[in-house]
């Protein structure tokens, strides 16, 4: 356990600079750009790439070759392992070339599907208001939609008053309409608040077409993040864990450098057009990325050379090679179980299109947070976890470890993500101050996207532990449960989504519970079925240990109440070093609390690391 608490802490260091780097590129998004429809649209643009990116590439891909190469290794030798690794990745190579292809040609349509219908909004202001000072609500009479000469949908309302921010670009949601009769008065407003009951929201410009234009642009990246999964998953076979995650800070840095310049020379005002520089940018990243791991690669013996590893017998494709063949079979329901979180996100985006602008920007801030203590501890444990597992699986004798290393894995995931919860959870709306409120991202903006975080914390243990668990069942070759799962899964969020957002009216706060409620689901079942498989899950190292973190996170939760209660009132509206001041004691002391707290409680996780320290003092 010493030697995985160890590489642990190795690649959680090295995974701090990655999602450390990548709240810098939020946080440059947000500052240039604000809680923007402009801002939903790139975002939304990279939301599939991207997902796509989480769920094959750096999800059930580099989890089931660094599973398959590492067994490789173990059994045949490392010239074995990277025969095998030069026939996937000449495999991946091909196949993505066609999933970019096909990703250019329809990404009008995905867009299309994800963006509501909007009409473009034809107006008429009555005599009598022409003096009148332009406002941000006003009322109109609803005149009808109609079919213009140039194919598009008109909405035609008769203003009774000026409504700042109009102009020849300004739309409205066309299922907002469908309550609507001719000759209706309705409110339009072209505030960003909440959507109100009778109010008829306005948008400024429509983005649909910016969207579809930076999803093309950084479709690529799709090619390039599987070619970098795969480096770090040949990485972790040989116990290298902190240079591949160094390498997404290189991505990270690279996006936020070439997007200000690239963007700059576009627009120097950074309007929605300066956009298409950090789309390019995207793709100089991911160039980065597999560069920053190509020098290691070469030092090990990576040498690549195409290899297809496919032939043409008796009319179809086969694979001339079984464990590639073993690579892919794993990855395929691997991908479904990986994607459940992405797949709730990417609903999430689609379904924030219908609310307010902002609210996928406020999605995307907020699911940021949540990442970095789950990726600091949950993916860097399992990340160890995955390529020591499926040697021991190689064994009898070390099959009976497996359920100890997960239970003392999952405790240690624990007494981290447990406190990052209780902050998150209660600190919502401060953090995400301290991050995100500059520029043109307000304090109306850090409300909205910290009721989102402190939604998302209800589900952070579960999706800390899952990402700990969840390579497990590429170890031992059963993934397709997990698959099984993650399709109800998706049902159930879509379900809900709809029912929350598109019945009942709520806003973006809803769908992060929906994730938090379903990533918790998630992890349940993968801990009370691996159980089922192993046998156990060595309860009495687990469960004793989870108390006493648990006690701590009490103490820490009354704590942080208080502190809301009698320092943080009106925290949003002071100034950047006031807050950074008050948050930075504030965090210090609630370190103390939990810390102090553990002690007392004798929190095994501590309890260890006090007594290394004490030893290597003794020395």
């Amino acid at each position: 356990m010493a030697s995985l608490q160890r590489k642990s802490l190795i690649a959680t260091a090295a995974i701090f600079c990655c999602r450390f780097t990548g709240l810098l590129r939020e946080i440059t998004y947000t500052a240039l750009f604000g809680a923007t429809g402009a801002l939903d649209a790139f975002l939304t643009a990279f939301r599939v790439p991207n997902m796509l990116r989480d769920m094959f590439a750096e999800g059930a891909l580099s989890q089931s070759f660094t599973s398959m190469m590492s067994k490789e290794e173990q059994t045949n030798g490392p010239d074995a392992a990277w025969n095998l690794a030069h026939r996937v990745v000449s495999q991946l190579v091909s196949l993505m070339l066609v999933v970019v292809a096909a990703g250019v040609l329809l990404a009008g349509i995905c867009m299309q599907f994800l963006y509501p219908e909007r009409a473009a909004l034809q107006t008429e202001l009555r005599e009598p208001a022409a003096l009148l000072a332009p406002q941000q609500e006003v009322m109109a009479e609803y005149r009808g939609l109609v079919c213009g000469e140039d194919g598009l949908r008109k909405a035609c309302v008769a203003l009774e008053a000026p409504l700042s921010g109009l102009s020849e670009q300004s739309s409205v949601r066309v299922d907002a309409l469908s309550s609507l009769r001719p000759g209706d008065r309705v409110k339009l407003t072209t505030s960003r608040s909440d959507r109100k009951e009778g109010t008829l929201r306005v948008e400024p410009r429509t983005f649909p077409d910016l969207a579809v234009d930076l999803c093309r642009i950084m479709w690529p990246f799709i090619l390039l993040a599987s070619l970098s999964a795969l480096s770090m998953g040949a990485l972790n076979v040989f116990g290298i864990f902190g240079l591949p995650n160094l390498a997404s800070a290189a991505f990270n840095l690279t996006t936020i450098a070439v997007g200000i310049a690239v963007g700059w020379c576009i627009d120097s005002s950074f309007g929605p057009d300066a956009l298409y520089g950090f789309g390019i940018a995207v793709l100089c990243g991911g160039v980065a990325q597999i560069g920053v791991q190509l020098p290691k690669l070469r030092k090990l013996g990576y040498r690549p050379h195409w290899d297809i590893g496919l032939s043409w017998q008796g009319g179809r494709l086969r694979f001339t090679d079984p464990r590639v063949r073993a690579v892919w079979a794993l990855m395929i329901p691997g991908a479904i179980a990986a994607g459940i979180t992405q797949l709730n996100v990417f609903i999430n985006t689609s379904f924030a299109l219908y609310l307010p602008a902002g609210a996928v920007s406020a999605l995307s801030c907020a699911f940021h947070l949540w990442q970095l203590p789950v990726a600091l501890f949950g993916v860097a444990v399992g990340m160890v976890v995955l390529p020591t597992v499926s040697r021991l699986s190689l064994t009898s004798d070390g099959s009976g470890e497996i359920p100890t290393r997960l239970a003392e894995a999952l405790r240690f995931v624990a007494f981290f993500a447990l406190p990052s919860a209780v902050l998150l959870g209660l600190w919502g709306e401060e953090i995400v101050s301290i991050f995100f409120q500059r520029g043109r991202f307000d304090a109306q903006a850090s409300a909205l996207c910290g009721s989102v975080v402190s939604a998302y914390s209800l589900g952070l243990l579960g999706y800390a532990g899952m990402k700990v668990l969840q390579p497990v069942f590429m170890a031992l070759e059963r993934p397709w449960a997990p698959a099984g799962l993650a399709l109800v899964a998706f049902v159930l969020s879509l379900g809900l989504n709809y029912t929350f957002v598109r019945v009942l009216g709520l806003g973006a706060t809803w769908l992060a519970l929906t994730t938090a409620f379903i990533t918790t689901l998630n992890f349940l079942f993968f801990f009370f079925y691996l159980r089922h498989l192993l046998g156990s899950m060595a309860s009495g190292i687990l469960l004793g240990g989870l108390v006493r973190i648990a006690g701590a996170g009490l103490v820490l939760a009354v704590f942080c109440r208080l502190v809301q209660s009698y320092f943080f009132e009106g925290f949003s509206s002071f100034d950047f070093w006031k807050r950074f001041g008050m948050m930075a004691f504030a965090v210090c002391g609630a370190g103390m609390v939990y810390v102090v707290s553990a002690v007392i409680l004798r929190v095994p996780e501590l309890t260890a690391l006090f007594s290394k320290i004490r030893g290597r003092l003794g020395r």
